[in-house]
This record gives C-alpha cells, structure tokens and sequence, in this order.
C-alpha cells in the first residue's frame, strides 16, 4: 500500500537540516567567543603584570636614589670613593614575586663641573656635585620583554668642616632679635642654629629655620617662627599667639634662680613640651590643653653647653691659614694706609672709576677699595693693635676677585649704605668668595679691650650671596637696619641683631689658632641638596 507524503512533512525534513548546521554554527561560534576571551584574558594578564612590573621598576630605581643620596650624607669624604659609593654598582631586590636588577652609577664633579674621579676622593678631594642614575630591570614575563626604568638626579654637596664653628649665629651673652629676622640655610634642611650662653629674646616677626639654644631664658614677645627645638636652660615664656615651635620646647631650670617653667599661650606646638617646673597654656586654644603635648615635673637635660671658641692670631696661625693658600699677607698700617680717616689720592676701585674716600674711609679701607677686587690671590690684611680705631666704610662698596680675611685687632665698622661683592665672573653662589671679618681674640698675644662694639654692619650694609662671610669678635656684635648676609656670626659677648637681617647659614672652613677646637682642615661630612630628580628616557 503505498504511503501519501503530504507536502509538509517533505518541508519540516528539509528544515531538520537546516536546524542541524545552525546548532552547530552557535557550537562553533561559542567556541570561537570562548577562545577570543581566553586570548584577551591572557593577553590583559600579561599587560597587567607588565604594568606592574613597570610601575615597582620607577619606584625601585627611584628609591635606590634615595638610599645612595642617604648614604652619601652619612659616609665619610673618603669613603666615597669606595666601589660601594663611587661608579657603578649592581643589586637584586623581590618586589610582589618579581625580581629586579639594579643598576646605579654615581659620578662626582666639582663645584666648577669638572669630573672627580673615585681615587681622587679617596685621596680626600673636594667635590660639589654628585649625578646619580639607577635602572631597574625585571626579570622576563612568558612572551614580553623585561620591564626597565631608569630614574636620574643631581645633587649638590656642601661640606661640613671638622670645626665646631657649626652655629649660625653664636653669642656668649644675652642674645636679643629685633625686627623681621628670616635666618634660613643654604641646604635647604632646618640646620641654621642659634646658641646663646645668656638669654633669648625674640621681640618681632623672626623665623629660624633650625633650633634655638640657650643656657638662660628664651621669650618670645612677637610673631616667632622656629622651625626645630627650643631648649633653655631658664624659663620659655611666648606672648604671642603667632608664635610656633616645630618641635619640642624643653626647660630644664639649670639656671641658677630659674624654676624651669614654660608657658606657651596660644602659640603652636609640633611635638612636646617639657619642664622641670611647670608646661602650661593657661589659654582654651593653647596646646597644653592637648592630651599628651605638655609635662611637667619631668627630669630635662640641660641644653649642650658651647664655649666660645677662640680664634687667634699670631705666626703659627699665620702658617696653618698658608698652609690651605692663605699665602699673601698684607700687614696694616703702612706709611700709604695709615690708621685714622684716609686723606691720601683718590683711589680707583673695581668700577674703573677714581674716588675720593676723603671721610668714608679709613686707611685700611681704602686699601679694601683699591684693592680687593684684583688680588692675586687668597689675602690676609692684617690690622695690629697701633691702630686704635676700627676698620671704616661708610657707603663706599668693595668687590673681591679672591677669597679675603680682614684680621683687625681693634675691630671693623661698615655703614652708610656699604655693598660687598664679587667681581664679575668670579664666583657664584654655589662656588662664592669667602670674607672673613674678624677681630681675633688676641693678637700676638694681645686681647682687645671691649669699650663697645668689636664689629658692627649698620645702615644698609648687604654682602652679596656669592660673598660667604663669617663675622668673629670676643667683643660683642651690632648688625641693624636691613642688612643681608651668607654666613655665620660669632660674638663673645651681646650680640644685637636689630631691623631686618635676612640671613643664610653657611659654614666656612677657620684654620690656625683654633684653642680648644678642632682644626678644619678636612671635611668631615657632605650635606645634600637634590637640584632635580627626574625619569630619564
């Protein structure tokens, strides 16, 4: 019997077929999504891990930056010359599984740009800059190259002699600030100290960018700004709610008559205070008030105690300072620069042009004027004790071609609107003339009778940044009204700083009749200031 096939059943076989290829087109389809997804996965593994390769690379070369710049710092002038400290060097570090190579080079020059080599500075030779790169490379992922980056700084050195000339400013009696003192250090780091045998007074608008030391009284009685510790072996007492202190504020009471208290209003405090008396605020916002800020009744060390060092001079003086260039001496008064007003011809300075000096100058100042700026070579001038009048300028300027001590027995004034400088070409900040003002604390053996002020900078007198300057008298020390000055000041008695001295701290190197302190004739430690740190391509 034969079988009808209706017309749809012959089309629902044909779509049967159809249905068949379709399933497996989504089979083959899902198979190919499945396997792009793998591909993206694992591609984005591999980008993901190289990324965070490259990412701990930058920070691994940059931080091996800071390690060296670190130990640089800390590393004796010698030891920098080491493998360890001088050239290239290679480490390994795991860092989240991955392992880096690091390569660091290190090459030192001079101030003046000219390369060290590494046996030279074993050698003990000076040197101004440091350049620093480090490559970071890690090890290989499967299918990707290593992961590199190199990051680059320079860094300038300044030293720090063996000599305990380490103040900014230094005053064996009462030390009083008056009037918009900004005294900030050339390292950029809070070093610029203050130390006082006597008593501390802040009176207007000062800011220190290091620490104040005093073995009487501190008071601040206006806007005082101190960037590190007070510490005073009397009372702290701030008037003024302006006033801040970075770090702590220490009363130890080891002045005789002083209970070792501290009283701080409503000033700012960065960490703690402590007193052998009381630490108190007295005020709702003073930082007493804060749990945990203020002690008293605590045992407190006294302050480090700093004799005031003396700087003499005399032939064995004279020998050590020759022994490090100081090799012209010029010794005043002479029969064409006598002592007293100068009245001879007038004189040409490093202006080319001839002056008159006729009551603005003494005869050793005028001998500056005529001659400071053409020096052959590192000058001493010498004044004796016949010269019973102190060193003059009034509102005559000096310029120096040459590092220059002014080694007066009776003292030294500048005024009037006196401006110290370099000559044109011959230093810069970073490589300055050096300018020794001194009165020594015997000459040949004779002390200076201390009637009033052994020197004093009045009246506008600024020295240049690419003058450094170191102000010494045993006699006390003036300077007032606007005055500028890289450098250090020592006083062995009051020192007066009064009407806006803006001051930079810079340690200069002191040779020769050192008693009692350590001779400076090598450097004993580099401080670093970074110029730039940057990703080199």
């Amino acid at each position: 019997m034969l079988r009808v096939i209706r017309p749809w059943e012959s089309l629902r076989r044909r779509d049967d077929g159809v249905a068949l290829i379709a399933a497996v087109g989504v089979v083959l389809l899902v198979a190919v999504l499945v396997g792009v997804t793998a591909m993206i996965a694992v591609s984005e593994s591999k980008g993901t891990g190289r990324d965070r390769q490259r990412s701990s690379a930058i920070a691994q070369a940059e931080s091996q930056l800071d390690v060296t710049i670190g130990r640089i710092q800390s590393a004796p002038p010698s030891v920098l010359g080491s493998a360890a400290l001088c050239g290239p060097t290679t480490s390994t570090t795991k860092v989240a599984g991955d392992t880096f190579t690091i390569t660091t080079t290190v090459s030192y020059f001079t101030a003046a740009n000219q390369p060290v080599d590494c046996t030279s500075l074993q050698n003990g030779a000076a040197v101004g800059l440091v350049s620093i790169s480090s490559t970071a490379t890690s090890q290989a992922l499967a299918h990707a190259q290593a992961a590199k980056r190199t990051m680059e700084t320079l860094v300038r050195l300044t030293p720090n002699y063996q000599v305990d000339l380490n103040k900014a400013i230094f005053s064996q009696s009462n030390l009083t600030m008056a009037n918009k003192t900004n005294l900030r250090s050339a390292t950029a780091t809070p070093n610029a100290d203050v130390y006082t045998n006597g008593d501390f007074t802040c009176n207007n608008n000062e800011d220190f960018q290091g620490s104040i030391y005093a073995q009487g009284n501190v008071t601040f009685s206006s806007q005082c700004t101190v960037a590190v510790d007070v510490w005073a072996g009397g009372n702290i007492t701030v008037n003024n709610q302006s006033a801040a202190i970075g770090g702590q504020a220490l009363s130890s009471g080891t002045l005789t008559g002083s209970p070792g208290n501290i009283w701080l209003g409503k000033a700012s405090l960065g960490q703690q205070a402590r007193a052998v008396g009381t630490a108190t605020s007295d005020m709702p916002q003073g930082p007493c008030n804060v749990t945990g800020k203020c002690f008293s009744h605590v045992t407190v060390g006294q302050p480090p105690q700093t004799s005031f060092p003396q700087l003499v001079w005399d032939s064995t003086a004279a020998g050590q300072w020759a022994a490090h260039g100081y090799t012209t001496v010029v010794n005043l008064p002479n029969s064409s620069f006598p002592c007293g007003w100068y009245n001879g011809p007038n004189l040409v300075g490093a202006d080319g042009h001839s002056a008159n000096l006729n009551g603005k100058a003494d005869g050793v100042g005028a001998w500056l004027y005529a001659n400071a700026y053409h020096l052959s070579g590192p000058t001493i001038v010498t004044v004796d004790p016949s010269c019973t009048t102190q060193v003059q300028l009034q509102g005559i300027n000096i310029s120096l071609n040459k590092n220059l001590v002014l080694m007066s027995a009776p003292g030294i004034n500048f005024s009037g609107n006196t401006q110290i400088s370099s000559v044109a070409g011959t230093a810069t900040t970073q490589n300055p003339n050096l300018l020794y003002l001194v009165q020594p604390y015997t000459f040949n053996g004779t002390a200076p009778t201390c009637n009033g002020d052994g020197i004093s900078l009045n009246n506008q007198v600024s020295v240049d940044p690419t003058v450094n300057t170191l102000m010494y008298s045993p006699c006390s020390i003036t300077k007032a009204n606007q005055s500028t000055l890289t450098g250090q000041v020592y006083s062995g008695a009051q020192l007066n700083v009064n009407n806006q001295l803006d001051m930079t701290y810079m340690q200069l190197p002191v040779w020769g009749g050192l008693a009692g302190m350590t001779n400076s004739s090598s450097i004993a430690s580099y401080n670093a200031q970074t110029m730039y740190k940057r990703e080199a391509q």
